[in-house]
């Protein structure tokens, strides 16, 4: 039994805390916020003691919507920065401060309480949401219900990824330069870009653990500011196998088979953990960001090829399970064997790196199968179209470095970007093929009208089809026929299989062009009904001509392909 004076040294106690914690105080910087908008909260007052990096530490806010549902949100440690004026990095202002964000889903009035780490509670408030601006579907991104090789919104409209990798800028004026690729690509109607948390521009990790570069945290805020701006979405890429190789701001030791012993384990380590809880504090309720990936071209890290599989395993599993927001989850792999990393059962999205090997296979035994920029994506296609999960083609282009690339100084027009970009989505993948070479290449070459005819093509089908999949492609025919198809519609792609950069670029051929009408066959149509072929091209969207066919008995359609048939796409729709 404690003593009566025990009793009161602890009210006494208790009392000192509570007047020490009555300054506490949070502020809404957010105004007038709509439902899916993301929120953003200041906790002011705040101790020493919570201004750090491990957000187990620091207090938690829960948010009860007005349908009861609740949300637990962390406090995470922040800094305000200034744009370097030279060359460098953001530049550290005033004094750090907590900060908590939330996106309310559904408008109205939603309580919130904030308690410490130890339970106590130390505010009480509440927060209005008006009704969704309405300007496009908005929320996190999931499966598909209808179409599962699709992405969709919480409304079910589908989502497809169109866009290259804009991974990250140099110095100076990184922001400036992500400000006018963002606007370049979403004035040609893309979507989405590959974003990298890269050692020089987003990655949060110091030279020594759990001393996160703040600096480097409010750059990767601002980058995903100007996505939404822009009405791009991002793959956000945590880690990668340069920045682990090198140990560019990879403080898991001191040589690589530190590294590798310390970070790539089969169970993730409690720094790692603490560094996920961060990221997930900070951005997880960002619905600019459409899926993370946890580690870029992870078997480049960790050759070993079960070993990686481990890692993989047990990190996505741990992410999963931190993640109250619940967002498509990937990682990436560099070889041709990426599928059984995809079929992890954490992992949402699988992943498919091809390149052109021209100049960069030295021994010559892998640059002919890469010569047709088309033919050499069918092979990890059929697997990706059995794999029961969606998947894309998130590295493509020419294979060099950002001084030496042959390809890319060939190919000013961007033939190979925009074949790839259209037999990425064409071939089944949930998102165009994403060309790797946005800085050096797209950008001074002013190629993002690459992307322009597939974002006006795709929204002309109804992705929601619970029928529409991809055309298994035929293989011993001139005319290579790719697609998408249903029986009540079609997007069918007939083309040339000699008509390949190789071919075009070093061999100097003209681009072959049809002399006379042929037909492509698409089976699985509805008998007897009538459709009307839209002939639209790939460059513009515009549409060249139209034609209206029916469908034979056994519900195959003769699809005329017109002469000179030069970067024409077409699409079917049933005649009502």
């Amino acid at each position: 039994m404690w003593s009566r004076l025990s009793l009161l040294l602890c009210v006494f106690l208790c009392q000192a805390m509570a007047l020490e914690l009555a300054g506490v105080e949070v502020v809404q910087l957010t105004k007038s916020p709509a439902a899916d908008d993301l929120v953003s909260w200041e906790v002011r007052g705040a101790p020493a003691e919570w201004l750090v990096t491990d957000v187990e530490r620091t207090p938690v806010l829960t948010i009860t919507s007005p349908s009861g549902k609740q949300w637990e949100r962390r406090a995470f440690l922040h800094h305000d920065c200034q744009p370097p004026v030279a060359d460098g990095a953001p530049q550290l202002i005033g004094e750090a401060t907590l900060q908590i964000r939330h996106t309310a889903r559904v408008a109205g009035n939603h309580a919130w309480v904030l308690r410490s780490a130890d339970q106590q509670e130390l505010a009480r408030g509440s927060l209005t949401v008006g009704a969704a601006r309405g300007k496009r579907p908005v929320g996190m991104l999931q499966v598909s219900q209808d179409n599962p090789r699709l992405l969709a919104f919480r409304d079910g409209t589908i989502f497809i990824p169109i866009g290259p990798n804009v991974c990250w800028t140099v110095a100076p004026d990184q922001l400036g330069k992500f400000a006018r690729h963002f606007a370049n690509l979403a004035k040609e109607g893309g979507t989405h870009v590959r974003l990298w948390c890269a050692s020089w521009c987003g990655q949060i990790e110091g030279e020594q653990a759990d001393a996160y570069r703040l600096e480097q945290a409010w750059l990767l805020d601002r980058i995903l500011a100007l996505a939404r701006e822009h009405g791009l979405m991002a793959t956000v890429v945590l880690d990668n196998h340069h920045d682990m190789g090198l140990g560019k701001f990879f403080p898991y030791g001191a040589t690589y088979q530190e590294r590798v012993q310390r970070f790539l384990t089969a169970t993730p380590g409690d720094q790692q953990r603490r560094r996920l809880r961060y990221v997930l504090a900070r951005w997880g309720a960002d619905d600019s960001i459409a899926a993370w990936e946890l580690f870029n071209e992870l078997d480049l890290a960790q050759p070993v090829r079960d070993a990686a599989l481990r890692w993989a395993g047990g990190t996505s599993t741990l992410f999963k399970t931190l993640d109250a927001d619940n967002r498509l989850l990937t990682i990436s792999w560099a070889g041709d064997d990426w599928d059984p990393l995809a079929k992890l059962p954490a992992i949402n999205l699988g992943q498919v790196h091809s390149y052109v090997v021209e100049w960069s296979d030295k021994l010559g035994l892998r640059k002919a199968a890469t010569r047709d920029g088309v033919g050499m994506l069918l092979s990890a296609a059929e697997r990706g179209m059995s794999l029961g999960k969606p998947y894309c083609f998130s590295e493509v282009g020419y294979q060099g470095t950002n001084e030496d690339n042959k390809g890319n100084d060939l190919d000013i027009q961007g033939l190979l970007l925009r074949q790839q970009a259209w037999a990425g989505f064409m071939l089944g993948g949930y998102g165009s093929g994403m060309n790797w070479w946005w800085d050096v290449y797209i950008e001074p070459k002013q190629l993002w009208s690459g992307y322009r005819g597939l974002a006006r093509v795709l929204p002309k089908i109804d992705w929601r089809d619970r029928d529409l999949s991809p055309l298994i492609p035929n293989r011993d025919s001139p005319l290579r026929i790719i697609g998408w198809q249903s029986p009540t519609q079609a997007l069918v792609w007939p083309q040339v299989r000699a008509d390949t950069w190789h071919a075009h670029l070093v061999e100097g051929k003209g681009r072959p062009q049809l002399t006379r009408e042929l037909l492509a066959r698409v089976g699985g149509m509805k008998a007897g009904a009538t459709y009307r072929l839209h002939y639209l091209d790939m460059l513009s969207g515009e549409e060249r001509s139209r034609r209206e066919l029916k469908a034979g008995a056994d519900g195959v359609l003769d699809v005329a392909v017109l002469p000179p048939n030069l970067d024409v796409v077409i699409w079917v729709a049933t005649v009502k």
